[in-house]
């Protein structure tokens, strides 16, 4: 227990250079931590909201809604959590604020839809809304803390590192939520299930809150030319690197949103997946992010983040075609895998540009903005054209001699979204530049490595380093230590 309990210290106020340093290097330690238990929280709660929703038996829109009103309300959350921010000139109090409210979400999640089930669905995007938004507001203040902490040539490393504690321990927490989730399915009481579920997001994400307190907080003064408004922040899309990239990334998650918050229910109502398919399936796209996220985040340190991005973006298009040619179980399992592999680098890339491109007393707003352009796209996408099209789209097809028949009208509409974000990849990619210097690479050169097994190499190599070396035998020299050694043994 002695080892552990720098993580139960008080939060260090460094006067010193070195003593900032130690704090920095402290904090990210904590931050590793605190990554792996909120991970408990992910695993176990916000996976499993949108399976509640469907053993609820909600509506597709009231699912679309579910899947993309919380994104609008976090992107707005965003705002008022930098607001605050840069009101307070610190960043460690509103992370834990948030991340408390966020924690309290999760109990009338479940009680309420038990204790008034005509308000059940109701109930459930509320304040599943209400603990995204509060999980939301802590990013700005989170990323403007952390980039300051991490060095500038680590971060992709460091981030990547952390990215694949974080999966892992998702994966763990999302298997064991779906085999408790199981065993209660087979007694007949799901409802308790989804309750202990719950509970333990609720905790986790109390232990997540004491471990933020822990975090050095750097100095944070911003001043009034660091300010400006979301409307600016638009106008300047014209000659502006970053907005054009803030604003292109927004198109692609709109397009992506159009079919993400139907995966879930074409998997569990179409399907007719069990719990533990579900779990598997999910846990499936976890080890591949676990596997290549650091692998990505050295790629982006070392030849530019928008090369990854330009990579993984050509992935997404074909994700959603591929759920749309098959209903097999294993082959889904594999396009889930495949889709891990495009998102764990996108997502790294995506946060680690923000770094590089803005300044830290920008950086909080900025991440608000940006938020906000993904979480209106999002809504757009989902909600509305996504849940129009979930609801109207025929089943059956003619093209030629060829019939085609669907289960339901949601393969079509992943073939929608793999068109739209095509349509996204190609505005998207050429209107933004790398911002810092880097080793120029084809973004295929990185496709074609990563195919060539480089990222599970280097994981290998990373596993073979950590093992211990073997002991030599203690003597009085070499060969003559082992001879006396063995003279001592009886028999002899």
């Amino acid at each position: 227990m002695k080892s552990l309990r720098w993580l139960f210290d008080k939060a260090p106020t460094p006067a010193t250079a070195e003593e900032v340093e130690a704090a920095k290097r402290r904090t990210m330690k904590v931050s590793t931590v605190e990554g792996s238990v909120w991970s408990f929280m992910s695993g176990f709660g916000e996976t499993y909201i949108m399976p509640f929703a469907v053993f609820l038996k909600a509506s597709n829109r009231a699912l679309a809604f579910l899947g993309t009103m919380p994104a609008l309300i976090g992107a707005v959350s965003q705002t008022a959590g930098a607001a605050l921010t840069d009101r307070l000139g610190r960043r460690r109090g509103p992370l834990v604020l948030f991340c408390l409210i966020q924690a309290l979400a999760f109990l009338p999640l479940f009680l309420v839809p038990r204790l008034f089930p005509r308000y059940g669905v109701l109930a459930v995007i509320l304040f599943a809304a209400l603990a995204i938004g509060a999980g939301n507001a802590v990013a700005p203040a989170w990323l403007s803390l952390m980039s300051e902490v991490v060095p500038t040539a680590q971060r992709g490393d460091f981030f990547g590192r952390r990215g694949r504690v974080v999966v892992l321990t998702v994966f763990l927490a999302t298997l064991g939520a779906g085999g408790l989730l199981s065993l209660y399915q087979r007694a007949g009481m799901v409802w308790a299930g989804f309750g202990v579920l719950f509970g333990v997001a609720f905790v986790a994400r109390l232990i997540s809150v004491h471990l933020l307190t822990r975090h050095y907080d750097p100095p944070y003064r911003p001043t009034a030319q660091d300010y400006f408004s979301f409307w600016a922040f638009l106008r300047r899309m014209p000659y502006s690197n970053f907005a054009r990239f803030a604003v292109g990334a927004a198109l692609m998650n709109g397009a992506i949103s159009v079919a993400s918050p139907f995966i879930t229910v074409f998997f569990l109502r179409d399907l007719k997946w069990s719990y533990a398919q579900f779990t598997v399936n999910a846990a499936a796209f976890q080890v591949i992010q676990f596997v290549l996220v650091r692998w990505w985040g050295r790629m982006g340190d070392r030849h530019g983040n928008r090369a990854v991005i330009v990579a993984t973006s050509c992935l997404m298009p074909v994700i959603p075609l591929l759920f749309a040619m098959t209903t097999n179980y294993w082959l889904l399992l594999l396009i889930q895998m495949f889709a891990g592999v495009a998102w764990s680098g996108f997502a790294i890339a995506t946060q680690n540009f923000t770094f590089d491109a803005v300044t830290p007393p920008k950086r909080a707003r900025v991440t608000a903005y940006m938020t906000i352009l993904n979480g209106t796209f999002t809504l757009l996408g989902g909600a509305l054209l996504g849940a129009w099209l979930a609801s109207h789209l025929p089943t059956h097809y003619r093209l030629g001699g060829w019939k085609v028949a669907f289960l339901s009208p949601l393969p079509a509409l992943f073939v929608v979204s793999a068109g739209l974000r095509l349509i996204a990849a190609l505005l998207f990619l050429p209107s933004f530049k790398e911002v810092r210097v880097a080793e120029p690479i084809h973004p295929a050169m990185l496709l074609l490595r990563l195919s060539g097994g480089e990222a599970i190499a280097g994981l290998l190599q990373e596993a073979v380093a950590r093992l211990p070396l073997p002991r030599k035998r203690k003597g009085s020299n070499g060969a003559r230590g082992v001879a006396s050694k063995q003279d001592e043994r009886p028999g002899l």
